[in-house]
């Protein structure tokens, strides 16, 4: 599996995406309005080094600490976090290390 739309299943959760965690071959991830998903589920994420889209729109959950599990997802070149409300400049100080990104919407 190298594609994953979880779009609006508001009943995932951060357990769920540590079951994800061993789909390490996907390379999109589409978590948006995903209201469960808080930092805790990211770092669960991190085995996830081929990823190269993650969608995390509306996951009002997600604070800095996300996004510092986020940026060990080197090879992302796409991020999408419009509507996350609990992100920082520090937070976005974290995703520096992501020189493949190449579209970022906040």
């Amino acid at each position: 599996l190298t594609s994953l739309d979880l779009e609006s299943c508001r009943l995932i959760s951060d357990n769920g995406l540590r079951v994800l965690a061993a789909l390490t071959a996907l390379t999109s991830l589409n978590l948006a309005e995903c209201e469960q998903v808080s930092d805790y589920g990211l770092r669960a994420l991190a085995s996830l080094t081929a990823l190269t889209r993650l969608d995390l729109t509306g996951c009002e959950q997600v604070s800095d600490d996300g996004l510092r599990a986020v940026a060990s997802l080197t090879a992302l070149t796409s991020l999408d976090l419009e509507g996350c409300s609990e992100l920082s400049d520090d937070g976005l100080h974290s995703l520096a290390g992501l020189t493949a990104l190449t579209s970022l919407d906040l």
